[in-house]
């Protein structure tokens, strides 16, 4: 678990394929080694709310390039990796509903959530979202809603998650969380999810 892609999106309005910007952190043998931060024309209009949560306006992405351009640029750098968001049911379909909008084959990833594992392995918490496991875990976050702040901030609460819990590898995860990693591939997308059953 110390080998994985973190990443986040911020969105124009309330669909989930209106990306505006992507921040992703590489992260190899416990370090992070690169990052990326690009704004995304997303091809429609901007509410007012989600200009008022990140900041980015349209003027901001005038000129920028499109998802399917910016994917297209990183698939090789990101295929067969591990991605990890911190709300992996909003971000994760947000790349698979960018990817269906632009009539995109995904390369093949797995997926893990922190926010899930957080509120798995962290006990007593009041609240779980990014911020709040920053504060727990003394993670500095200057700029929330920066996607590129935020996936530095969940690659830092993945690899905490994974040094202070002793995850070593999806089975030491599901033995002690009951998730399963998700995966998305060229017809097929699935989020992690929760086994109910007994191991």
């Amino acid at each position: 678990m110390k080998d994985f892609i973190a990443f986040d999106f911020e969105t124009a309005n309330r669909a989930r394929h209106s990306i505006c910007s992507v921040g992703m952190v590489f992260v190899e043998n416990g370090e992070m080694v690169d990052s990326i931060y690009e704004l995304i024309d997303p091809e429609e209009g901007f509410d007012r709310f989600n200009i008022s949560i990140h900041g980015i306006t349209p003027q901001d992405v005038k000129g920028a390039m499109t998802f399917d351009a910016f994917y297209h640029s990183i698939k090789d750098k990101i295929e067969n990796k591990l991605m990890i968001a911190h709300n992996l049911s909003f971000d994760g379909y947000a790349l698979r509903d960018n990817l269906a909008r632009y009539e995109m084959k995904p390369v093949y990833n797995q997926f893990l959530c922190t926010y899930q594992m957080s509120r798995k392995m962290v006990k007593g918490l009041p609240a779980y979202q990014l911020s709040s496991l920053c504060t727990y875990f003394g993670i500095e976050l200057d700029h929330h809603h920066h996607a590129a702040d935020d996936a530095k901030a969940c690659a830092q609460i993945m690899l905490k998650l994974a040094e202070e819990y002793n995850i070593t590898d999806f089975d030491s995860l599901y033995h002690k969380t009951r998730i399963k990693p998700g995966e998305i591939s060229e017809g097929i997308y699935r989020s992690s999810l929760v086994s109910k059953s007994a191991k």
